[in-house]
């Protein structure tokens, strides 16, 4: 081989390599920014501030704290508050993405002053739950049907409503799909869910740093599954609706650019199971509840209440 045509090809192998090395490292930061807890990310999903008087004061005044053990082995934790007037009716509040609980204290007072039982997880690796890597819906949704367990094992004849916001809300939809859900969940509410993880992931590779989505997409997912457990693939509300037949109220905000209006639209009309869509006109990103509470709750309390007594 001619001296030059093997310093070509050294520089072509070089640059391969190079290249390998800059998407090994690429995927590595993208998978520690988003899915890593013990990376700040300007977020801390460890600690929240409870301020006196507040919604959320009550709530951590008013509960107790449930356990659950994972079935990878974490210890997580739960805020319970029982009804009033002892029910057989339980709601099963699913936070959002670096969020936690206390998040939705509004929503579990709500639910509380209808009479209801509820339960607030923390999901693994926020608040007090145990775990490093957060699994966008799908590390979750095995959490939530093992506190469904839980609340079935103390009272089999519980009737449940699931109501989550953003991942809460892809988590709720993934474990409706999922054929391990018990037939005591009678109805679900998914509010501002993303239709893949995919999808989400790229729009925000784009929104936030103007990167296509090949080929740092496919080899975070590869990253995701040597460390994490998942590949995003496996995070898919469209596919997790269309085997799922638990009634569902689709909530989204149309003026939500974090998780795209557009996912409404997608997952809805993939669903086949008992459904309605609510629209809240000028909502952001899991804001549909503060920018119109009225409508919002009057239309929750209504499509519930025709599945649950």
């Amino acid at each position: 081989m001619r001296k030059s045509a093997k310093m070509i090809l050294f520089l072509i192998l070089s640059l391969c390599v190079l290249a390998v090395i800059a998407l090994v490292f690429a995927a590595n930061y993208m998978f520690t920014y988003a899915l890593d807890s013990q990376f700040g990310g300007g977020v801390d999903i460890r600690s929240f501030e409870v301020l006196p008087g507040t919604v959320e004061e009550w709530l951590v005044q008013n509960s107790s704290i449930e356990s659950l053990q994972s079935h990878d082995g974490l210890n997580l934790k739960a805020y319970f508050i029982p009804a009033a007037t002892k029910t057989n009716k339980y709601v099963l509040l699913v936070h959002g993405y670096k969020a936690g609980p206390l998040s939705m204290a509004p929503y579990a007072q709500h639910y509380h002053r209808q009479g209801w039982n509820v339960l607030l997880p923390h999901h693994r690796a926020h608040g007090e739950s145990e775990g490093r890597y957060i699994g966008m819906g799908w590390l979750e949704h095995l959490d939530m049907l093992g506190w469904l367990s839980l609340l079935i094992e103390k009272s089999p004849d519980v009737e449940i409503l699931m109501h989550g916001v953003s991942m809460g809300s892809t988590t709720t939809m993934i474990a409706t799909g999922s054929d391990q859900l018990p037939a005591n969940v009678k109805v679900a509410i998914a509010d501002c869910g993303y239709s893949t993880l995919t999808k989400e992931f790229t729009h925000q590779l784009q929104d936030l740093f103007g990167l296509p989505p090949f080929p740092i997409i496919p080899a975070t997912s590869l990253v995701t599954k040597l460390r994490a457990k998942y590949f995003f693939s496996q995070v898919d509300s469209v596919s997790a609706v269309v085997q799922s037949k638990t009634p569902t109220l689709f909530i989204h905000g149309d003026a939500d650019t974090f998780v795209p209006f557009a996912m409404l639209e997608e997952v809805y009309q993939a669903a086949v199971c008992p459904k309605e869509k609510l629209v809240v006109a000028g909502a952001a990103h899991a804001d549909s509840r503060e920018v119109a509470p009225e409508l919002y709750w009057e239309t929750v309390d209504t499509f519930v209440s025709r599945y649950m007594e």
